[in-house]
């Protein structure tokens, strides 16, 4: 376990380290990018708008169908209420950050357009 704690610590300064370093090389080196690959960014990002809305809808449909499963499965084998509860939250906090990202890159392409 305090292996697995390091590995985390390490990601986490990296992470912030690379914020702060990349935070800093855009502030020196302030380039403005050209109307074509601003047109290509906006392409792409749409595209991948697109696939991430069918994969967030389809994601969040076997989601309640599983909620629904561990629901019944709670209901039925009351030993496993626990357990069945348990993998629900699971199941909602996963959807939850699937959600959050959608609606950010949603944000994000919307804020573009305008």
């Amino acid at each position: 376990m305090y292996g697995l704690r390091s590995i985390f610590i390490a990601i986490s300064i990296g992470i912030i380290i690379g914020v702060i370093f990349g935070g800093l090389k855009s502030i020196f080196r302030r380039k403005a990018p050209s109307q074509k690959q601003i047109e290509f960014v906006q392409k792409l990002v749409n595209k991948f708008a697109a696939v991430l809305k069918y994969s967030t809808i389809s994601l969040l449909v076997i989601g309640l169908f599983w909620c629904v499963y561990f629901l019944l499965l709670g209901i039925i084998v009351p030993a496993q209420t626990e357990y069945a509860a348990n993998m629900s939250e699971l199941i909602v906090s996963v959807l939850t950050v699937i959600s959050i990202i959608f609606a950010f890159v949603e944000f994000v392409r919307r804020k573009d357009e305008k």
